[in-house]
């Protein structure tokens, strides 16, 4: 299953939660309004995309990506683009597929992050059914290692140095517990790699009372989705989660020893 096709199933994941975590009235213009139109990815989101594709299933390049040069500053540029998208793929330019590779292969230069990039299901779609009534669950994992129950989640970033900003900016917390849930797994690890150079890699590993965190936002968040998909009614409101940035739990997020060493848990089954 590619990703167009999973972002066809009618379910939730943990993006629709964390725009629940804006508003109601947010999370349906963004997922469910059907008169939404489709944005154009940033080259941010482009950029990660590609990495993704590079590390996890090079395989799906082709069908996935269409490398050509344009310059959309000219209107000869802007019909060159326009044609190429017809084709149904990311159009990129040769420069672009030449620094997502870079970042790629920085990935496996670093022994930890090849350790955890070598094992599992790659972008595994799980769904979850539930209630009746009630949208099933979903989830696209960048890597399943079942025989661990673990999950690897690979993510981009300007600066590595704010893994910690970015981390409550996106709600990783909710993610990271949503993704145990659905898969039943032990632990969630992440590998960060920053996308300017020398393209330095970070893994961390969130503790128990971090994931705990994430998961009383998502609680939280899918109840009030459930009471919105009922009612079909979707209104304006304030955030129904606290801010994270100084939460005392994301403190320790980082490793402070320059050799790099990453979060330990213990093993042992969580009660899921």
């Amino acid at each position: 299953m590619n990703n167009r096709q999973y972002q066809d199933i009618p379910a939730i994941s943990s993006h629709r939660l964390i725009a629940m975590l804006e508003s109601p009235a947010h999370c349906w213009r963004q997922y469910l309004d059907p008169d939404r139109k489709a944005e154009a990815p940033t080259d941010a989101l482009k950029l990660g995309t590609l990495v993704h594709c590079l590390t996890l299933n090079p395989h799906d390049f082709d069908n996935e990506f269409l490398v050509a040069d344009y310059d959309r500053r000219s209107k000869a540029g802007k019909a060159r683009y326009a044609e190429l998208n017809q084709y149904g793929l990311t159009v990129i330019k040769p420069a672009e597929l030449e620094r997502a590779q870079a970042i790629a292969d920085a990935l496996q230069y670093d022994n930890d992050a090849r350790k955890l990039l070598r094992y599992g299901r790659k972008e595994r779609t799980i769904v979850k059914p539930r209630a009746a009534g009630l949208l099933p669950l979903k989830a696209r994992l960048d890597i399943h290692n079942e025989a661990k129950r673990q999950i690897i989640e690979l993510k981009t970033t300007r600066d590595i140095a704010t893994i910690l900003k970015t981390i409550a900016d996106y709600h990783y917390l909710l993610s990271a517990a949503f993704y145990q849930d659905i898969s039943q797994s032990r632990s969630v690890v992440f590998i960060f790699v920053q996308t300017i150079e020398p393209y330095k890699v970070e893994i961390f590993e969130p503790a128990y009372g971090q994931l705990d965190q994430g998961r009383d936002a998502m609680n939280t968040a899918l109840e009030q989705f459930d009471a919105c998909w009922l009612a079909n009614h979707w209104p304006e409101a304030e955030p129904i989660a606290p801010a994270i940035n100084d939460d005392p739990l994301m403190l320790n997020f980082l490793p402070t020893n320059p050799n790099r060493q990453r979060f330990e848990l213990q093993v042992g089954e969580l009660a899921l």
